[in-house]
């Protein structure tokens, strides 16, 4: 999967390569706001105060997501023309791309998720929903969250390989 008609280009952030440290944006914020969600949402009190951290968290996670896959290419680039400089042959990236790109769209959908639980917590009181109905939003949500963070993991540990194999 890729994020068509995007433009934004990232290779270097002061002078540093932008990927490493965008992904490791993404890799905190990402989990943190999954576990957040976890531990605040099956409990009304705590849903209601801490929903909108727990949000900021999703939403900054998923937007350094989007800007890690924005900086991969721009990486890869780097990476071959470095090869190819030293006589090296050509570096394959394997599914670390494709596992990246899946990671970020999931992201985005636990931010939208969240988003969603966040709305219903403030405004579904005045239409009289049910706790299950709230409750069966959650445990969606979380499902999204866990399954986003399975790719983060697997997205992170091909990129590891990738540096330190």
């Amino acid at each position: 999967m890729e994020w068509k008609g995007t433009n934004v280009e990232l290779g270097s952030i002061v002078g540093l390569p932008a990927h490493p440290l965008l992904v490791h944006g993404a890799v905190v914020l990402v989990p943190l706001a999954i576990l957040g969600f976890i531990a605040v949402g099956w409990h009304d009190g705590w849903r209601r105060r801490y929903l909108l951290p727990v949000l900021a968290l999703a939403v900054g996670g998923w937007a350094l997501a989007f800007l890690a896959t924005q900086s991969g290419e721009p990486m890869e680039e780097h990476v071959r023309s470095a090869a190819a400089a030293a006589g090296q042959p050509r570096p394959r990236f394997g599914e670390h791309p494709d596992l990246g790109n899946t990671a970020a769209i999931l992201s985005f959908v636990f931010a939208l998720a969240v988003a969603g639980v966040f709305a219903l917590e403030r405004w579904v009181p005045s239409f009289h929903a049910s706790r299950r109905s709230m409750l069966g939003a959650y445990a969606v949500s979380a499902v999204i969250g866990l399954v986003a963070l399975i790719w983060m993991v697997r997205a992170g540990h091909t990129g590891a390989k990738l540096v330190w194999g």
